[in-house]
């Protein structure tokens, strides 16, 4: 683990002991996931990713008792504020033999890449890696569902809506598109540190320089001053999403992907008159 608390180290613990002891023998591994395991763990803003593979079959309670051992350590531990993930699935459904579990794409790819097995036997090596193109395609069907929504899109109108959300939200909303930008560019899954110096590195301007400050943001939290982060956002947060949006365009037309070319179109005519367009001039993407 890239990381030395305690507190941490024992949430994990007890997520792994839950499963053990709910799912038995069907618990082939245990694996943790994301920045503890690959480095640049944030105790501000970072999930706490863990792993589960179960042997086939997956059974029709499996999501509830996957949520039943997250309900267990949070109850443990109630001094820890991050959020926990638990990615779970077989290695039928993780190769999408079957369609059941939990391992989009890109944890898919991180599972396979950079985990670190806890407990179990090591089934990475059945585990079939997902495409560059579904990594993208991927990306950019959770981009439309989780940041071109209609209440997203409007915040870009009043950003100070997106500062009143606190350290998760604002960061999570400034560095999901520098990461993707990263992915694209160089067809590798980075963490925040990487991708944002990529941004910082490629690009110029307002949106360069809120990416250097949504990093920082991450790792120490929000200055007590709220309007400079909000001044932060006005300034260069349209200029990062118009980035990544076209990007994403000219990937999703070479790929056929019509649907999500439109979507993202459409999503990039929404946002671009918060320049100069008052509030109720805004039509939602969907």
């Amino acid at each position: 683990m890239k990381k030395d608390n305690h507190a941490i180290k024992l949430l994990v613990t007890n997520v792994a002991l839950a499963a053990q002891d709910i799912f038995k023998n069907r618990c082939i591994a245990i694996y943790l996931m994301g920045s503890l395991a690959r480095g640049g763990f944030s105790e501000v803003a970072s999930d706490i990713d863990i792993g589960i593979i179960l042997a086939s079959p997956l059974q029709e309670d499996d999501k509830f008792n996957i949520d039943k051992i997250r309900s267990i350590a949070r109850n443990k531990n109630p001094a820890i504020k991050n959020n926990v993930s638990i990615f779970w699935g077989s290695v039928d459904s993780i190769n999408g033999i079957i369609d059941a579990g939990r391992y989009p794409p890109f944890d898919r790819l991180d599972l396979i890449d950079h985990a670190l097995l806890l407990t179990g036997t090591d089934i990475r090596s059945e585990l079939i890696k997902p495409t560059q193109k579904e990594l993208e395609i991927s990306g950019a069907e959770f981009a439309l569902n989780s940041l071109g929504h209609k209440e997203r899109i409007e915040e870009f109108f009043d950003c100070a809506r997106i500062t009143q959300k606190g350290t998760v939200y604002v960061t999570k909303t400034i560095l999901f598109p520098a990461r993707f930008i990263y992915l694209e560019r160089t067809g590798e899954i980075a963490g925040n540190e990487a991708s944002c110096q990529y941004y910082a590195d490629h690009f110029n301007g307002k949106d360069a320089e809120l990416v250097r400050y949504g990093y920082q943001w991450r790792l120490h939290s929000l200055p007590e001053d709220s309007d400079l982060v909000t001044e932060q956002l006005n300034k260069g947060l349209i200029k990062l999403y118009h980035n990544f949006i076209t990007i994403y365009i000219e990937r999703m037309r070479l790929y056929g992907e019509r649907s999500l070319t439109t979507q993202l179109i459409q999503w990039r005519e929404n946002i671009r008159p918060s320049l100069t367009m008052p509030q109720n001039t805004l039509y939602p993407l969907r």
